[in-house]
């Protein structure tokens, strides 16, 4: 149930010498739900009743939660169905091509000869129905989706252990709720991201286990190029986004180190650069607090992604959130913390939740097994910078907000839109002048300042989601100086 809403005033202070002070204060309003079940282990979000409002699901320890969005980022009581014990991270989308997200289910069991990604298909109204179940070589612990062989189908990346390996395990969607084995990748165990790190529009992976970063370029078709490596010792998350301002993603690396009998958690950035991976050194996120999970987004409305890290519980310590800006050189800034709720947050989430242009945080929140234990809480990002309003996400759609139709405009002007997307995240907007790619933002916003020529133009914005289908809208405008 909703247990209340608490404001937490944060100053951010740039943590480089030679990088600018930010002035301006950013403010979350918090709203903690309870699922009712004795824990919560992971959260997802999406529009699940296809209402226009995002609502959320949490994995607990014996249900699934669907807290049915209300509109301005408030949720209703969650409405519980039983659900398999074991289950862990869940991911969100349309895999039998009805109009409705179905759910793809991690495992936690411990490592065996063989276990199941749990699927269930979605009924349009929070509730699911048990659908085939993929079956892998191990334990899944970590998963993620993405069009890995470019038919625009979500496929399944998995990070599997059995008693004797660890590797990634690749399975193509069908289009009809199913999947099959494509490829299996020597490196896995630990977590696993999708992004395109060398820009050539074909999904890559990224994967830890063995104490290593192993970065798999995608051929476009299902299958991965040898790995590129770097040592990564204790490397417990990963986390993608545009780190280097370059409008290609990147990684960032949390990682955990014992010093004199204290728990360090450090950050490093990573990516691919002139044929190789390229690790930054680490920077210092805490000395006192214990993070496990991170994820990455643009909090402060600067167009630089930042990182958002949760955890808690180790020696019985409560929940732990907490924020770094980026400075948009592969750096941060100090970690900014908020507060958790339980004892302790798991598998964050950044997205615009109550659509007013600011990106929120989400993430589900534990109490280890007693009664009432666990749910979703949500930070709503109150006075970041804005951009521009985005659409309803119950469709890939695309909205305009500068220039306006008609309008007459200077030689140098900064174009505005908005994306949204239903089946997964609007990842990427794109701004075409007379057919011209001119720009693009890696996320829900696009922000670019063209110098134009003199005469009548026609911008089209281009929104593309996590399955690279797309959507544009035009518009038509004057430049005259």
């Amino acid at each position: 149930m909703f247990s209340g809403s608490r404001v937490v005033f944060l100053l951010l202070v740039a943590a480089f010498s030679g990088v600018p002070l930010i002035s301006a204060q950013v403010t979350f309003t918090q709203a903690t739900y309870t699922s009712g079940d004795t824990s919560t282990l992971s959260i997802a979000n999406g529009d699940f009743n296809k209402d226009g409002i995002l609502d959320l699901v949490t994995v607990n320890a014996s249900t699934l939660s669907f807290y049915k969005g209300l509109g301005s980022g408030k949720f209703a009581n969650p409405v519980n169905q039983t659900l398999s014990s074991n289950l862990g991270q869940v991911v969100a989308a349309d895999f039998n091509r009805n109009g409705t997200l179905d759910l793809a289910i991690a495992s936690t069991a411990s490592a065996s000869s063989s276990g199941v990604i749990t699927i269930l298909l979605g009924n349009n109204n929070g509730t699911f129905t048990q659908g085939t179940n993929v079956t892998v070589n191990g334990v899944p612990n970590h998963i993620v989706l993405a069009d890995f062989n470019g038919d625009h189908l979500p496929d399944i990346a998995a990070s599997v252990c059995n008693t004797s390996t660890c590797t990634t395990q690749v399975f193509l969607g069908q289009g009809n709720g199913t999947f099959k084995l494509s490829t299996t990748l020597s490196y896995g165990g630990e977590a696993v991201v999708a992004g395109d790190f060398n820009a050539d529009g074909h999904q890559d992976l990224a994967v830890l286990g063995g104490n290593q970063l192993a970065l798999y370029l995608g051929n476009g078709n299902g299958t991965f190029q040898s790995p590129h490596l770097a040592s990564q010792n204790a490397a417990i998350s990963l986390a993608v986004g545009d780190f280097y301002n370059n409008r290609i993603q990147s990684l960032a690396v949390l990682t955990e180190a014992l010093n004199n009998g204290n728990f360090n958690y450090y950050v490093a950035t990573a990516r691919y650069l002139n044929g190789a991976l390229v690790v930054t050194s680490p920077q210092l996120a805490s000395t006192s607090q214990f993070y496990h999970d991170l994820v990455a987004g643009d909090l402060n409305g600067d167009f630089k992604d930042d990182i958002v890290l949760v955890g808690g519980e180790k020696f019985g310590g409560g929940a732990l959130v907490a924020y770094m800006l980026g400075n948009g050189n592969g750096t941060f800034q100090n970690a900014v913390t908020l507060t958790g709720y339980g004892q302790a947050e798991e598998l964050p989430f950044v997205r615009d939740i109550d659509l007013d242009a600011r990106h929120d945080i989400g993430a589900a929140w534990t109490n280890g097994y007693v009664v009432n234990g666990g749910g979703a809480d949500v930070f709503l990002n109150t006075n970041s910078t804005t951009n521009c309003t985005p659409p309803k996400p119950n469709a890939l759609t695309v909205h305009i907000c500068a220039p306006s139709s008609g309008q007459t405009v200077g030689q140098t002007f900064t174009f505005k839109g908005a994306g949204n997307a239903w089946n997964g995240i609007a990842k990427r907007i794109e701004l075409w002048i007379d057919g011209k790619k001119i720009g693009q933002n890696l996320e829900d916003q696009l922000n670019v300042t063209a110098t134009l020529a003199r005469g009548p133009h026609t911008a089209a914005f281009v929104v593309v989601d996590s399955f690279d289908n797309h959507i544009s809208q035009s518009v038509s405008f004057t430049s005259s100086y």
